[in-house]
């Protein structure tokens, strides 16, 4: 399946690398690529990610069969509604923001007749950002979930699955509130805790020297507290509800290690530690 025009609305890590990909695999005709800032735009020329630009984003829906929203999840709904009048009938409005459940409500509230729109989310990414961070293959072998309600148009659905398969991704569907609950655990969570994690170290005293002597478990672990703060603190406040709900069950199996430790019962200690080690290996 092959598409005119395909716009994408701001070329940081996932838009852009969603734009390089959609270009090598000859999904689109043209990637359009639009963003407020015209180094971004200029920089996606230059090294081939994108056909045209600009920081227009009325020019740069005008025509599109597909638009994917790419910027921060707070701002998702606003840039829809900013552009929803000028999109063409018959077009598809995506997004890839890891959070569902409002930006779904509240986009579907305002779509007009004969425009259509599908949540979804590419689980894929890293601690980098930025147009200059796009990766070719980002998006190979990875997960893309979308969110379709009973308001989605069946043929949104079935572009939208197309558009990410050729960029590598396996196309699962999840009702939005079930993706923010599970994401609430195993993606938000975790972040969470690569970022308390290393303000715990810093807390200590002598924190520089302890980073000095920080191995391969420390610096593996919170590579993702490098991730843009901007970015996670919208997401954190979207999905609050899942997110504390999980931060409640981290706080338990913490409490329940600190117990066994602090009452040296090595039996209780081990069975804690064996039933993670054995959860972990069966990801893989």
């Amino acid at each position: 399946m092959t598409f005119e025009k395909v716009t994408i609305i701001g070329l940081g890590l996932i838009g852009g690398s969603l734009a390089r990909a959609l270009r090598d695999s000859n999904t689109a005709g043209e990637v359009y690529g639009v963003d407020v800032d015209q180094s971004s735009i200029d920089y996606a020329l230059s090294e081939g990610i994108i056909d045209a630009g600009s920081t227009d984003i009325i020019k740069g829906v005008q025509n599109a069969d597909i638009i994917v929203i790419a910027t921060y999840v707070g701002t998702i709904a606003k840039t829809a509604e900013s552009f929803i009048a000028s999109a063409r009938e018959g077009s598809i409005i995506t997004d890839v923001g890891s959070v569902k459940g409002d930006v779904v409500r509240e986009i579907e509230e305002i779509l007009p007749p004969g425009v259509h729109f599908i949540g979804g989310h590419p689980i894929a990414g890293n601690e980098n950002s930025g147009v200059r961070a796009a990766v070719r293959d980002l998006y190979k072998g990875k997960r893309c979930i979308l969110t379709p309600t009973q308001k989605t148009n069946p043929d949104a659905i079935s572009k939208v699955t197309a558009i990410w398969e050729s960029v590598g991704c396996d196309v699962y569907t999840l009702d939005p509130d079930t993706h923010d609950r599970i994401l609430g655990f195993v993606s938000h969570l975790p972040h969470i805790v690569a970022y308390s994690l290393i303000n715990s170290v810093i807390s200590s005293d002598n924190a520089d020297e302890l980073f000095n002597f920080a191995g391969g478990g420390l610096k593996d672990y919170t590579r993702i507290a490098a991730s843009s703060p901007e970015m996670w603190t919208e997401i954190f406040r979207a999905n609050k509800t899942q997110v504390l709900q999980a931060i409640k069950h981290f706080k338990s199996s913490l409490e329940s290690i600190e117990e066994a430790i602090e009452n040296e019962d090595k039996d209780k200690l081990i069975s804690e530690l064996q039933k993670a080690a054995g959860s972990r290996r069966s990801m893989d």
